[in-house]
């Protein structure tokens, strides 16, 4: 949940989830067509990929934010951005969704936090498959183990910072959502 923009949320569950899965679909499927040289391999790829990481993020977005039901989606989305940038709540029939939005987001990066170790030992398979490809693999192959290394280095270097900063801006979003006690 951590990592879909907020203008996801502008459309309803089937949107989402077919936003979501066409996006990592056509990645993923990319990716895999590149590698295998197979526009067939591709298409299975988006396909599959695409269908279930779609129905899975979708149903992980609600869980975590199960208020959004109650919204439009244009409100989802003012929540969502509202959250995100940690600015004051526009309109105040909103604040308690951007508090539980920012609850939702807290809850979600804490349940990815066990799974965290995989990253640094994926990121050293990827070197070793990226070298391994680009001397005895194909151009294809060379190509594909080099975007895998670079998107496993954004999420070891980049993303930590990010998300952290999108975390604090949430709390900082959620307390100017909180009515002034000293009033």
């Amino acid at each position: 949940m951590v990592t879909v923009p907020a203008v996801v949320w502008r459309g309803g569950a089937v949107c989402r989830a077919l936003t979501i899965g066409a996006v990592v679909g056509m990645c993923t499927g990319g990716l895999a067509w590149l590698d295998s040289g197979a526009l067939l391999t591709g298409v299975i790829v988006f396909g599959i990929v695409g269908t279930f990481y779609g129905v899975w993020m979708h149903r992980r977005m609600t869980r975590f934010w199960p208020g959004a039901r109650r919204l439009t989606g244009d409100e989802r989305v003012v929540v969502a951005h509202t959250a995100r940038r940690g600015e004051r709540v526009p309109d105040e029939r909103l604040a308690q969704a951007v508090t539980d939005y920012g609850r939702g987001l807290h809850a979600a990066a804490e349940t990815a936090r066990p799974f965290r170790w995989v990253v640094p030992f994926v990121l050293v398979v990827a070197v070793a498959t990226a070298v391994w490809d680009a001397a005895i693999g194909s151009w294809g192959n060379a190509v594909v183990s080099a975007i895998y290394l670079v998107a496993l280095l954004v999420e070891v270097l980049w993303w930590p910072k990010r998300q952290q900063l999108i975390l604090d801006n949430a709390d900082r979003a959620s307390m100017s959502a909180e009515p002034d006690e000293h009033v």
